[in-house]
């Protein structure tokens, strides 16, 4: 393998390091002026020919200085930048802006720095009401850091009631409204405003249905709905209890102290279905109340169980309170059968026989029968006594 610079051979250019000679080899290259700067050729050779690759190297430089920066959006407390940004790169595309920023009344090294990857919102935040403000703005790419440049200097306005909030659900393009996938309900989200120098405490939800007349929304007859949301963590709501195959126009509202923000607005239609059953959600929508009564009922048939394993094997629990006094009145008959026939068989009668005899018959053909019974030995048997015997 052989390397070429601008097809010149470099082979023995102490100004570059060669590691290896094939099957592979690294040139490594410390750029110190611009000589070092053009077209590298790697040629590889065997004894059926060669084949070669071309690397081309060239100088990158800082971005020039940011040409200007736009404020697109101020409230009390946050700035929305948009950029037009260096006229050069410096060969390297851009990866970040950064701003400087300070009070009117301090110097530049007490500033504070932030930064945002090209293509992300531009938004700086934490800013004081009614608080004149300095920026100034550079560009970076994989060199390092343009120029400070594009000035800017900003009165915050005063604090005020909160912007407005941003519905993020998807509209269709070629209808302009949301599509809930459900007959009943529509889960709302949005992004938290800001809150302009006070803090949100609520955000308010009222939905009404609409129909479409000569292109614009109008409420219909029905009444709307409106709800509070309190918790300003989650930036999502879920609308129950729609009616299917129905157009909603939803607003959201958020609130501090100072009063409401303008309304969100979004159009949605629910799905085609029947008409919404509060108990055909799926478990994550269960209400609190059913899942309790599931709970009750349960505990519930385990204790009837226990209660009468417990009456009939130990005779306790609440059944035997209510309907144990017969049952013991019933063994406490048998026991005592069961005493008087011990102390009968017990009281010097042991040899006791008892004899029946039986009475003659009028039918010649039948015979005269006698049965002994001995209690002692509880047999008993039978005999036969001749036709004119007497007993």
């Amino acid at each position: 393998i052989e390397w070429r610079l601008n097809e010149r051979d470099i082979s023995k250019d102490p100004n570059f390091k060669r590691i290896g000679q094939g099957p592979i080899s690294t040139l490594v290259v410390t750029p110190s002026d611009s000589r070092f700067y053009g077209t590298y050729k790697c040629v590889a050779k065997n004894i059926h020919g060669e084949v070669f690759h071309k690397i081309i190297l060239s100088e990158a430089h800082v971005p020039s200085e940011v040409l200007q920066a736009l404020l697109d959006v101020v409230t009390a407390t946050t700035i929305t930048f948009s950029f037009q940004g260096p006229s050069s790169t410096g060969g390297r595309p851009l990866k970040a802006y950064q701003v400087q920023y300070k009070h009117s009344m301090k110097q530049w090294p007490e500033a504070q720095n932030k930064t945002w990857a090209i293509n992300s919102p531009y938004i700086l935040e934490g800013l004081m009401p009614q608080t004149t403000y300095n920026f100034r703005f550079a560009a970076i790419n994989e060199v390092g850091s343009s120029n400070w440049a594009a000035p800017q200097t900003v009165l915050m306005p005063k604090r005020s009631f909160p912007e407005e909030p941003k519905i993020l659900n998807t509209l269709q393009p070629e209808v302009k409204y949301a599509v809930s996938p459900y007959h009943d309900r529509f889960e709302l989200s949005w992004r938290i405003p800001p809150d302009n120098g006070e803090p949100i405490d609520r955000y308010d939800i009222k939905y009404c249905p609409v129909q479409k007349v000569n292109n614009e929304w109008v409420e219909t007859d029905a009444s709307c709905t409106t709800l509070e949301h309190r918790s300003l963590e989650v930036t999502s709501y879920d609308l129950l209890y729609l009616q299917a195959d129905t157009f909603y126009k939803v607003e959201i509202r958020a609130h501090n102290i100072i009063g409401f923000s303008v309304p969100g607005q979004i159009v949605m239609k629910t799905a085609r279905g029947g008409d919404p059953n509060p108990f055909k959600h799926d478990s994550n929508h269960l209400s609190s109340s059913i899942i309790i009564a599931i709970v009750v009922a349960a505990l519930l048939i385990i204790l009837v169980i226990v209660d009468v394993s417990c009456f009939f094997v130990n005779d306790t629990g609440l059944l035997y309170l209510m309907c144990g006094k017969d049952k013991r009145n019933s063994n406490e008959d048998d026991a005592k059968l069961g005493s008087e026939g011990k102390e009968l068989l017990n009281n010097g009668h042991r040899d006791l026989k008892v004899q029946i005899e039986s009475a003659p018959m009028l039918d010649k053909n039948k015979k005269d029968m006698t049965v002994e019974f001995d209690l002692k030995k509880a047999t008993s048997k039978t005999g036969f006594v001749g036709k004119d015997s007497a007993v």
